[in-house]
């Protein structure tokens, strides 16, 4: 079932000890079935789909900034991360998962060539459309 929402997002990002944090809401769509669920939503400058099945979540990124990362609980992945050098390999790996029917919240680290890179938590909060 595709429901209309309001998406809330706030990435929070530790790089040698300085912290950072950006919140973003956006109108989107949550569509929930028995596989799990998936969040569409814009960012200004591409869509963002967010996708959880079971304990992995898969976020791809449309648009100048487009990327693909796949996060697991207590495995590492690689994905390729955009940057002003050029399109980078990078790990990651999930400390924390929790996922709730209106509610996501990750705990991961971003390494390169397995060298910590920061610490960051994702957290998305789904407010569906009362009709």
């Amino acid at each position: 079932m595709k429901q209309n929402a309001i998406i809330e997002v706030i990435g929070t990002q530790l790089v040698d000890g300085q912290s950072d944090t950006v919140e973003l809401t956006s109108d989107g769509f949550v569509e929930i079935n028995e596989k799990g669920m998936r969040l569409t939503y814009d960012e200004g400058e591409g869509t963002t789909v967010l996708t959880v099945i079971g304990e992995s979540v898969s976020i791809n990124r449309s648009g100048e900034d487009g990327m693909n990362m796949v996060i697991q609980k207590n495995r590492r992945r690689q994905c390729t991360y955009p940057s002003p050098m050029g399109v980078l390999l990078i790990g990651t790996f999930c400390e924390e998962m929790e996922i709730e029917e209106n509610h996501i919240k990750l705990k991961y680290n971003l390494d390169m060539n397995s060298s910590l890179m920061s610490k960051n938590t994702l957290e998305v909060n789904i407010k569906p459309y009362r009709e």
